[in-house]
């Protein structure tokens, strides 16, 4: 059971890796003065969007039509801003002060993830893969909700047992960690907008972050098996 379990992980993530990084990446032509354009970057905060032309972007303007408000990200003046995070699929004035060709970072790759319990239930999820240094940092930083059957997987090139936390991140979380063979060897809850280190008690290879009790109400345990489906 563990070794079809390691092979079929390792096979489908090592696919799902591979088709995540070879998605073309998203290019925008920013010219001097205002910009007009609908976003296609993965959603995120301001500052991870324009990081790579953050020199150049002075302010970004965009209308919210369920406030019927405009809302507004000022550099140089933090305390006039009321736009936090730029939204796939949203439209946005951008004002910069030199041309520059802007690359966001791109949406991450979803795929269904299974936990099979010790009572052999099978729980399917949707997950993003963190399979980058930027979007593992990144996680789920900014987002206001995650769907109930929703996660994000972590995956690292090696074992590891560094810990996570909450800067940042609005969701009360709960976290599993992975091993080679697929088994959850801790699990543990994270509170939001804290600073906290979260450190498992034993090694891992993958980690699966939920919405805050999702594993308890599921009969999650540690020893259960983790597994990518593949879509």
């Amino acid at each position: 059971m563990a070794a079809r379990l390691t092979v079929a992980l390792l096979a489908v993530t090592l696919a799902a890796v591979g088709s995540g990084r070879a998605e073309a990446q998203q290019t925008f032509q920013l010219e001097a003065g205002w910009n007009n354009t609908v976003y296609e970057g993965a959603s995120s905060t301001v500052e991870s969007a324009i990081a790579a032309v953050s020199s150049s972007v002075e302010t970004i303007w965009h209308w919210d039509a369920a406030a019927q408000t405009w809302t507004r990200y000022v550099r140089d003046l933090p305390l006039l801003t009321t736009l936090t995070s730029l939204e796939q699929g949203e439209a946005y004035w951008i004002f910069a002060s030199t041309s520059e060709t802007w690359s966001p970072p791109t949406p991450l790759v979803t795929v269904l993830a299974e936990v099979v319990t010790a009572a052999g239930e099978r729980l399917l999820l949707n997950v993003e893969l963190a399979d980058t240094g930027p979007r593992r940092t990144r996680g789920l930083m900014s987002r206001e909700a995650l769907d109930p059957d929703a996660g994000m997987l972590f995956l690292f090139t090696q074992t590891t047992q560094g810990g996570f936390w909450m800067k940042d991140t609005l969701i009360p979380l709960s976290i599993a960690f992975i091993d080679d063979a697929g088994a959850i060897v801790d699990i543990l809850d994270m509170e939001p907008l804290t600073t906290t280190i979260h450190t498992p008690s034993a090694p891992y290879r993958w980690a699966l972050e939920v919405n805050q009790g999702w594993f308890t109400e599921n009969g999650v345990t540690i020893g259960d098996a983790v597994r990518l489906t593949g879509s």
